[in-house]
């Protein structure tokens, strides 16, 4: 398994991907829209704190696909990767949210 994470980091340096010089953190949920009252899967627009060892604290906006009942609450936590050279780039562990 190490050995295809290697493959996609390089992989990623090799395409300028911003996420290739990212460092492990966590995201706290600040805003959530509402679910609507019906639908299996909806968007959920977000804005979270992206925090990282090194890098600065920022302000992400961003959105996800889910069920209602895993819908992302205010105050949770949840564990990220963030660009340390793209302020507004972060890769958000979604599985996390019980899905």
């Amino acid at each position: 398994m190490a050995e295809l994470d290697d493959f996609a980091h390089a992989l990623e340096k090799l395409t300028g991907d911003p996420m290739a010089e990212s460092v492990a953190g966590t995201v706290t949920v600040l805003s959530a829209s509402e679910p609507a009252p019906r639908g299996r899967f909806q968007e959920c627009a977000l804005e979270l704190l992206a925090e990282a060892p090194g890098v600065d604290e920022r302000i992400v906006q961003t959105a996800v696909v889910t069920r209602p009942q895993s819908w992302p609450q205010v105050g949770q936590v949840l564990p990220a990767r963030v660009s340390v050279s793209h302020p507004g780039a972060i890769d958000v562990d979604w599985d996390a949210l019980g899905q």
